[in-house]
């Protein structure tokens, strides 16, 4: 099993004390020499739906201590995550991903079950995994490696039906 690292120092920092981009992008060197990114950053919140829209309103809390798998396309898991419990908690990071497909993998804690996916503004936090499973698929091109400082896959956990 290959393992791919957390960043999860650096994420934090980025959420609490800045912006993503500059964390998430070393400077260029001094050589004048353009830096090109080779792998990506994949992550999101996990977060209690207490109205079951699909989307984090505000008072709706983050959830710590939640387990998220990273898959390949063949399903083997090639990391795991779990939730933060302080500064940003909800949130889970797979730093150092290299081009591919992959699934988001959401263990619900028990006694929770999955949101529908949510229908919210942009720039809102919206679950987008599949409700029957717990699952989202990211296909991370080169491109979006490049351009994107983070791909977001979020999941809204509502208590289990009795």
């Amino acid at each position: 099993m290959r393992y791919i690292s957390v960043l999860t120092a650096v994420i934090v920092s980025a959420f609490v004390f800045g912006s993503m981009a500059g964390a998430a992008v070393p400077a260029e060197p001094e050589s004048g020499a353009v830096y090109e990114r080779t792998v990506g950053t994949i992550g999101g919140t996990v977060f209690l739906d207490a109205n079951a829209d699909g989307v984090q309103d505000p008072g709706e809390r983050g959830l710590s201590g939640v387990a998220v798998h990273l898959l390949d396309d063949s399903g083997e898991q090639v990391a795991t995550a779990e939730t933060f419990a302080h500064a940003c908690e909800g949130l889970y990071i797979f730093g150092g991903v290299p081009p591919g497909n992959y699934t988001v993998e959401v263990v619900p804690p028990e006694g929770y079950g999955f949101t529908v996916p949510g229908m919210g503004a942009p720039g809102e936090t919206v679950s987008t995994v599949d409700a029957a499973n717990g699952t989202a698929t990211v296909d991370l091109t080169e491109e979006m490696v490049q351009t994107m400082d983070l791909v977001v896959r979020d999941a809204g956990l509502v208590p289990a039906a009795a």
